[in-house]
């Protein structure tokens, strides 16, 4: 029978259970070389194996914690550099004139105002004052006599119709006559205007009731056919 030497590393007392797989590996040798004698096999397996088998246990080392890194540093950023700011050039572009747009008449209905009610009015209405029309002023009857005929004028056969303007006062007396169209003869006019302003007498015209100064324009014919 072969011995195969066999080393065993000295393990602590206890149960460890490299320990028994150490021997059941080397009860399977022994094991494997009986059947090895009786089958013949047993020499070539004996050419090749070495004088002495090593068995090395390993221990089972101990869980490390891992350890803490250090925390590499941040790494260092440059600056940026400015950077030249490159004019961007401007862009005209020319835009063609909107078309006009087509302009629709709509017909809008005008409202119709709705008339409404007025309330009668409780409050009192006031009289106006009576109006008075204004009166121009009138000659006075009996007074406006025709002046006699000039005695020159008659004899040289001068005639015509001379036109007065007279001034009145506010009592209807005559302040002024004097001649607003002549008749052609300055004997007729002048028998005209002293006739008048001594004779003639008016009535003053009145405004709101109350007389007022005014004038009058009155006309003096001297008639030959009635002179004679």
């Amino acid at each position: 029978m072969l011995r195969v030497p066999f080393a065993p590393v000295a393990q602590p007392a206890g149960k460890d259970p490299r320990r028994w797989i150490a021997i059941g590996f080397a009860g399977a040798v022994n094991l494997a070389l009986l059947y090895g004698l009786g089958s013949g096999l047993a020499i070539r397996f004996v050419e090749q194996l070495p004088s002495v088998l090593e068995v090395n246990v390993v221990e089972k080392q101990p869980r490390v914690a891992n350890p803490t890194l250090p925390q590499p540093p941040a790494p260092e950023f440059a600056a940026p550099q400015s950077i030249p700011q490159i004019p961007v050039p401007k862009i005209v572009i020319a835009h063609a004139p909107p078309a006009p747009h087509a302009i629709t008449a709509v017909a809008v209905e005008k409202p119709v105002a709705t008339p409404q009610r007025v309330a009668p009015s409780t409050l009192t209405p006031v009289k106006a004052a009576p109006v008075i029309a204004p009166t121009s002023a009138r000659g006075i009857e009996g007074t406006h006599t025709t002046p006699p005929y000039p005695p020159v004028a008659l004899r040289l056969g001068e005639e015509g119709t001379v036109r007065l303007h007279i001034a009145l006062d506010s009592t209807g007396r005559i302040e002024s006559v004097r001649v607003a169209k002549t008749s052609g003869s300055e004997r007729l006019d002048n028998a005209a205007v002293n006739w008048v302003a001594k004779h003639w007498r008016y009535a003053p015209a009145t405004r709101d009731g109350k007389p007022v100064a005014s004038s009058v324009l009155a006309d003096v014919r001297f008639d030959l056919q009635y002179a004679r």
